[in-house]
């Protein structure tokens, strides 16, 4: 099982990608703080963070944050521009200001937008997209209402984060329901959430040993060689 190094606003930005991967191994991919729609157009802070000079050599993966499928495509056609072939569609911020305009985990209740989205990314078979999402914005079994359509997408892969868009990230992740998840994804599926230490990750392995991966966020900001202390543990070298 490979790692991967979840997307986090204002830490997770191209420089500490490069510091990371040249310092530190143990990932196979890291994934870029979404970029979004602003005044019709990509922001500019977020595509001076995708300018490929700022990332060759780094295994990245750009996210984007829509409410709707018009949003994406504005997205993808500068993303692909600009050379890139891989994009992971954010439907888990659970912020606030993201979610009142239907983006994030706020799009998780909207399954026809989802749909519309969907439509989009079978529109760009040069693309390879996945989704990262959570199991609902306040009702849990959101994410089991969209599952067969995500089933019968081009989706290539799903990271599920097993908490409510509504908790943030209080609470407990809800183990049961993930594996309820877990049974029924035709699709790869990577698991993302409050994974701190080895034990963690074993932990999940051992529990969910079909999964494609294992995403973490603050767990590697806390301890930047966590990765590579687990690819010493399974004597697998992952670049």
């Amino acid at each position: 099982m490979v790692l991967l190094f979840a997307p986090m606003q204002g830490y997770t930005e191209a420089a500490y990608r490069r510091w990371h991967f040249e310092h530190h191994d143990g990932v196979k991919e890291y994934y870029t703080p979404f970029a979004r729609v602003e005044r019709g157009r990509i922001r500019e802070k977020e595509k001076r963070d995708l300018l490929p000079d700022r990332n060759r050599g780094v295994p990245t993966v750009p996210q984007v944050i829509v409410s709707n499928r018009d949003e994406l495509a504005i997205l993808c056609d500068s993303i692909q521009r600009m050379g890139w072939q891989r994009i992971d569609i954010n439907m888990g911020c659970p912020f606030p200001m993201q979610t009142h305009a239907g983006r994030g985990s706020g799009i998780l209740p909207h399954p026809d937008r989802i749909a519309q989205i969907l439509e989009e990314v079978h529109s760009r078979p040069e693309v390879t997209f996945s989704v990262k999402m959570r199991l609902g914005l306040d009702d849990r079994m959101q994410c089991f209402e969209l599952l067969p359509m995500l089933n019968d997408s081009d989706i290539k892969q799903i990271t599920l984060h097993p908490r409510l868009g509504i908790q943030q990230y209080a609470g407990q992740v809800n183990m049961e329901v993930f594996g309820l998840f877990y049974e029924s994804c035709s699709k790869p599926l990577v698991y993302n959430g409050d994974i701190r230490t080895l034990a963690d990750i074993k932990r999940i392995q051992k529990n969910f040993p079909q999964l494609s991966a294992v995403m973490i966020g603050r767990g590697l900001i806390d301890n930047p060689a966590l990765a590579a202390e687990w690819s010493k543990t399974t004597s697998a070298c992952v670049r």
